[in-house]
C-alpha cells in the first residue's frame, strides 16, 4: 500500500531541513500532516489598520508602526509618565501610560508594534493614552490589511519561520486532507470540506473564514467524542453485567408509602423507565433532568430503595460534603420510618469512623449509603 504525501517528513518540506526538522519534533511535528493540524492558537486581525494620516480624533484604531523613542520621566507628586514613539511610514504616533513606569521594560526601539484605542491630536501630533499594544514579528515590513495565525513555538523556532513552514505545507499538500464526513451529511450541518477548514484556519482573507474553519474542526472534535461515548455506551449495554432488580407492585407500593406525598405524572413516567432499564440486567446509564426543586432527589431515592429490595446496596453520591449532608436528610426523613440501614461517608469522618463504615458497607450491613467521593476511595 503506498504511503500519503501526507506522512513526508517534515524536514523534507522546503525551508525546513533536517536541523529545523528536529526542532519542530519537539512539539509532535514529524509530518507534514502533523503540521498541516498544527492549528492556531489565535489569530491577530490587522485587517482595520491604518495609515497615520487617516486617523480620526476619537474613533477606535489600530495602527502599526517600529519604535523610535522611548521616554520615561516623573512628574509631579511622583507620579510617572512613560512615551512610545512610533513611526508609521506616513506619520508618528505616541502612545502614553501614567503611573506604570514598567511598561518601557517591554519596548526596544526598531521593535515592531500595533497600538490600538482612541487616538487623540495633541499639539498637531497623534497619541493614544493607555493604548492596548501588539508586538509583530519583524518579517512584516506592510502587516496592513493581513489576518496573521499566531502558532505555539519551540525554542530555536520564530513565528515569521512557523508561518513560512505552515504556508508551504498548506499550498502544497492541505487538500490531500481526507474528509470522512459526506458531502450531503455536510451541506445539512452547514459544514466545509475539511481541508478548506484546514487551508482557511492557517491563510484567513476575512475573520469569518477563520471562524467557519473553526466551526469545523470543533464539530469534528465534538462528533468524534459523541461517537465514542456512544459506542462505549452501546458496549455496556450489550453486556449482562448487572443485577436484576424487578420492582413487584407490592415492592412499589411499600415505597410509596414511605413519601410524605403522592409522587407527579412526570415523576412516575421517570421511575417506570427507571424500572425497566432496572430490570434489563443491564448497566444503567441514565440522566435524570429537571427544574429545582420539581423532586429529582425523590426518584433516585425510589431506585435506590427499588435496588435495596432486591437484596442489594445502593449509593448516593454528591459533588460535595454540604450537598451530601443535605440529601442525608431528606432520606433519613423519607426513611424514618423503615427499616433500611443506612449511613454516610464523607471525608470529614475521623479515620476510625471512616475504618467503622468501611467495615460496615463491605459485610453488607449498610443498605444505602449516602457520601461524597470518598465513597470510591
Amino acid at each position: 500500500m503506498t504511503e500519503s504525501p501526507l506522512q513526508t517528513p517534515v524536514q523534507f518540506l522546503n525551508g525546513v531541513g533536517p536541523e529545523r526538522g528536529e526542532l519542530l519534533e519537539k512539539i509532535g511535528i514529524q509530518t507534514v500532516e502533523d503540521l498541516l493540524w498544527h492549528l492556531p492558537r489565535s489569530v491577530l486581525d490587522l485587517t482595520d489598520v491604518r495609515p497615520v494620516n487617516e486617523l480620526e480624533e476619537d474613533l477606535p484604531a489600530s495602527v502599526c508602526g517600529k519604535v523610535v523613542d522611548l521616554d520615561a520621566r516623573t512628574i509631579s507628586r511622583g507620579r510617572t509618565i512613560t512615551a512610545i514613539l512610533l513611526d508609521c511610514g506616513t506619520g508618528f504616533l505616541k502612545g502614553t501610560w501614567f503611573n506604570q513606569p514598567w511598561v518601557i521594560k517591554r519596548f526596544f526601539p526598531g521593535q515592531l508594534l500595533m497600538f490600538s484605542g482612541k487616538p487623540k491630536r495633541r499639539s498637531g501630533k497623534w497619541e493614544i493614552s493607555h493604548p492596548q499594544f501588539q508586538v509583530l514579528e519583524e518579517d512584516l515590513d506592510d502587516p496592513q490589511g493581513l489576518i496573521l495565525p499566531r502558532y505555539s513555538l519551540t525554542e530555536g523556532i520564530k513565528m515569521y519561520q512557523m508561518r513560512r513552514f505552515v504556508r508551504a505545507a498548506v499550498e502544497e499538500y492541505a487538500q490531500l486532507i481526507p474528509d470522512y464526513l459526506p458531502e450531503n451529511f455536510r451541506e445539512t450541518q452547514s459544514l466545509i470540506p475539511l481541508s478548506q477548514a484546514v487551508i482557511q484556519m492557517h491563510k484567513p482573507r476575512t475573520m469569518d473564514e477563520y471562524q467557519a474553519g473553526v466551526h469545523r474542526v470543533i464539530y469534528d472534535d465534538l462528533l468524534e467524542f459523541q461517537l465514542a461515548l456512544a459506542m462505549r455506551r452501546r458496549l455496556w449495554t450489550c453486556v449482562d453485567n448487572a443485577p436484576l432488580v424487578k420492582v413487584t407492585a407490592k415492592v412499589d407500593a411499600r415505597i410509596r408509602r414511605l413519601f410524605p406525598y403522592d409522587l407527579t405524572e412526570g415523576q412516575n413516567q421517570a421511575i417506570e423507565e427507571i424500572k425497566t432499564d432496572l430490570a434489563s440486567g443491564r448497566a444503567m446509564h441514565r440522566m435524570l433532568q429537571a427544574d429545582v426543586g420539581a423532586g429529582k432527589t425523590a426518584i433516585a431515592i425510589y431506585a435506590m430503595l427499588a435496588t435495596i429490595a432486591c437484596g442489594n446496596q445502593a449509593v448516593l453520591m454528591a459533588p460535595t460534603e454540604l450537598l451530601a449532608v443535605q440529601h442525608w436528610e431528606t432520606i433519613n426523613q423519607i426513611l424514618k420510618h423503615s427499616r433500611v440501614e443506612r449511613c454516610i461517608l464523607t471525608g470529614s469522618l475521623s479515620p476510625s469512623e471512616r475504618k467503622a463504615t468501611l467495615e460496615k458497607i463491605a459485610a453488607g450491613d449498610q443498605q444505602l449509603i449516602v457520601g461524597t467521593q470518598a465513597v470510591v476511595q
